[in-house]
């Protein structure tokens, strides 16, 4: 896959797509769908196929202060977009000149001018342009003229009781510990990577060292304890173990954080890219009245994943 950070001045190699046009956080079923869509269309027509979306996103652009709430880092969302068959990524840049073009000026200088698309597939509630004055009506009436053809995808769910996928049924699933129906809506578990970082190594004086990872500007799970499966930096592997997410009120901690203790392991990974993938929620954050009564919930946290993962209790 071929990313782009600009919409101006690209060559002719890299225009000409059909492109799916979105948000893209998650790359959810709802998501895969409209990805879906514009492939066929682009084997029709004989052209690439490529994903347009916006950087930074649009609601971190307005509302700089607000908690955090993507859905998967750069580094993932490539990694899956690839495994899709996306071949072009447009990384629009979100910009002041952006925020003000209405429909007609980002018709023509971003689609039309700039990338150059011959046909786009959006959700049929996409809104863009100042205030979100276009939708799928006009995007329609303004590619017609520019030979820019639309398709608009009605949004994908399970059932009634459930409703649509969408990034923000994903983010209320997290929150609410439901790791179950978030790997529903996403196709996959959630998962979270980064940069192994040193620790108060508090968990090696009770035998229970964790790889410390940062969230980032990645939405924050229910804080508890969970079943997770952690693959190496270079490995294809993923090894089971036991994860606290929180700020670790026991020990007065302050910085919400993801700490992994895998099971059946014994090496220094500090400094190492991982990736950690949320299977199932054992119990919420609580805060002990002394290290001791929580080294001993820590080690039945342990044994709980165990039995969940088939281990011997070790």
């Amino acid at each position: 896959m071929k990313t782009l950070t600009t919409y101006t001045g690209l060559s002719r190699e890299d225009q000409g797509a059909v492109i799916a046009l979105g948000n893209f956080d998650g790359l959810h079923r709802g998501h895969q769908a409209v990805i879906k869509a514009a492939q066929d269309i682009a084997r029709e027509m004989k052209a690439p196929m490529g994903i347009g979306l916006f950087r930074p996103h649009p609601y971190r652009f307005f509302k700089p202060d607000a908690a955090p709430f993507r859905l998967m880092s750069a580094t993932v969302r490539a990694e899956i977009m690839s495994e899709l068959g996306v071949e072009f990524l447009y990384e629009i840049p979100f910009t002041p000149r952006l925020r003000d073009m209405d429909d007609t000026e980002f018709v023509e200088q971003v689609l039309h001018q700039g990338l150059g698309i011959r046909h786009v597939v959006v959700g049929e509630d996409y809104g863009f342009g100042r205030n979100r004055c276009g939708n799928v009506e006009s995007l329609t009436r303004l590619g017609a003229v520019r030979g820019i053809g639309v398709t608009a995808m009605p949004a994908v769910g399970l059932h009634e009781r459930y409703g649509k996928y969408g990034s923000t049924e994903i983010r209320k699933a997290l929150q609410s510990g439901d790791v179950f129906h978030a790997h529903h809506m996403l196709s996959r578990p959630w998962r979270v990577d980064g940069i192994v970082k040193e620790g108060e190594k508090r968990g090696r004086t009770i035998n229970f060292p964790t790889a410390n990872l940062d969230f980032g500007d990645l939405v924050r799970p229910k804080f508890g304890v969970y079943c997770v499966e952690m693959r190496l930096e270079g490995e294809e592997t993923w090894r089971p173990g036991v994860a606290n997410t929180g700020s670790r009120p026991t020990v007065d901690g302050k910085e919400a954080r993801l700490e992994v203790h895998l099971l059946n392991f014994d090496r220094d990974i500090y400094g190492q890219h991982v990736d950690v993938r949320f299977r199932s929620f054992i119990r919420p954050e609580k805060k002990f009245e002394s290290f001791e009564a929580l080294k001993e919930q820590i080690a039945n946290d342990a044994i709980g994943a165990r039995a969940i993962f088939g281990l011997p209790r070790g």
